[in-house]
């Protein structure tokens, strides 16, 4: 069941409700009862696991093709792939 992020639009509280697809959106806020809106948000995504799922070629490290590494360094991976 996905979770749905709302925003009010009186009193500004954010909060999230776990609701099915076909469940009718929030319509009031839980604080004050004022107006709110569902907003777009990223979601979780999906992930592969192995090395299948990391875009790169053996000895790429992920910086050229994410803008980040797998291991979170803050620059470019060392000579060997982070976890091989």
């Amino acid at each position: 069941m996905p979770t749905y992020e709302y925003a009010c639009s009186h009193c500004g509280l954010n909060f999230e409700k776990r609701q099915s697809m076909n469940d009718e959106p929030v319509s009031g806020c839980p604080e004050c009862g004022g107006e709110v809106q569902r907003l777009i948000s990223g979601g979780t995504g999906f992930m592969m696991k192995g090395s299948a799922g990391r875009g790169r070629t053996s000895g790429e490290c992920l910086l050229e093709t994410t803008g980040r590494t797998c291991c979170g360094a803050a620059g470019r991976c060392s000579d060997s792939v982070c976890g091989e």
